[in-house]
């Protein structure tokens, strides 16, 4: 049983979902996830990344909803009785689902830690008692559950984005293209998409703008006279772009892997942010910068996020190939300390081996 509650874990399940059924032809995969762990072959029951949301407060005012969600999944699984579940990210939901699961007797694998390093660190004792395997993609990740949770078995198996990049390769760059990437949720897009339109309104006329969005849906809110936008295409984007100006979140990792310069803009509600800077423990949000522990990519965050200072920053990394140069070299030092391709493949191993083993 799989579970992922957004459009990056539905994409890294994927690739996950396909490894195993190689390695394994027999397995049978079910559970809540999206269209691209559909498409892998698992039995889809729900599609959770239509109900994604970014925020304490938008979580709360959806709380309903998730609860009815989250029981229809226990008894699945009661009634299924998976040899074991794998519970992809989405911590607010997957850990409450693996001490249930811990309950049952159901094996727990979880397959990309959450960011307990960055806050909410107390929750490495819960992990430790309900989750049987972590998979993880950071390589300090590994060196930290040793510290906070040192009877946890913990497995570094490397980025899953590294097997994009073996696949698709490289494309060469249009010098005038700047990409946009405001999110893949909606109230994310609310968010941060009225801040780049205007940036762009700052910038020199004589620039192409194109702007990815998820779906048709999100591309219908993301009206500007000098903005193309296109669905499903981010990745080759990133590829030709010269510079993209992204939420913080996993584009911030593959424009890394496309040696795509950035800009990183994040914006979300007012008392979100307030609870946030409370939790939170590292220095900045990009997690170019939290691997490389400096500042590698421009960050503007909440009451930063103005566009006149994006235009600004903007336009030097645009007029200066130099400095553009000095930030690709650096993403693919980070990409280096990530581990080669094969993520999945490392990670369907280890998966398989266990339910052997048991």
């Amino acid at each position: 049983m799989f579970i992922a509650g957004e459009a990056s874990g539905d994409a890294n399940a994927a690739g996950l979902i396909k490894a195993l059924r190689s390695q394994s032809p027999g397995v049978q995969v079910f559970g809540a996830g999206g269209p691209k762990m559909k498409a892998a072959g698992m039995e889809l029951l729900l599609d959770l990344t239509e109900h994604a949301v970014v925020g304490l407060i938008e979580v709360l005012n959806n709380y309903r909803k998730f609860h009815r969600i989250f029981w229809r999944l226990v008894r699945e699984a009661e009634t299924r009785r998976p040899d074991a579940v794998v519970l992809v990210d989405f911590p607010g939901f997957n850990l409450r689902f693996a001490a249930q699961m811990k309950k049952r007797g159901i094996k727990v694998i979880y397959y990309i830690s959450p960011q307990l390093w960055a806050w909410h660190a107390s929750r490495a004792r819960q992990i430790e008692r309900d989750v049987d395997l972590m998979l993880v993609i950071f390589p300090f990740e590994k060196a930290w559950y040793a510290e906070h949770a040192p009877r946890l078995r913990v497995e570094f198996i490397g980025h899953p984005l590294a097997e994009k990049m073996m696949v698709e390769g490289g494309s060469r760059r249009e010098e005038r293209l700047v990409l946009l990437l405001p999110g893949s949720r909606e109230r994310e897009v609310a968010k941060i998409w009225p801040i780049m339109a205007k940036a762009v309104g700052l910038m020199s006329g004589d620039l192409q703008f194109v702007a990815a969005a998820v779906n048709h849906q999100m591309a219908a809110t993301m009206k500007h006279p000098r903005v193309a936008v296109e669905v499903g295409t981010a990745q080759e984007l990133m590829q030709r772009a010269t510079l993209a100006v992204t939420a913080s979140g996993t584009a911030t990792m593959e424009c890394a892997f496309y040696g795509c310069p950035m800009i990183v803009v994040y914006k979300v509600n007012w008392l979100t942010y307030l609870i946030g800077r409370m939790l939170v423990k590292v220095n900045w949000l990009a997690m170019p910068n939290v691997i490389a522990g400096r500042e590698i990519v421009p960050e503007f965050i909440q009451y930063e996020a103005k566009p006149s200072r994006i235009a600004t920053v903007a336009r030097e990394l645009l007029e200066r190939v130099s400095k553009r140069e000095s930030m690709q070299k650096e993403l693919a030092e980070v990409v280096g300390s990530l581990g080669g391709p094969g993520a999945s493949e490392r990670a369907a191993r280890l998966i398989l081996a266990m339910d052997a083993h048991r």
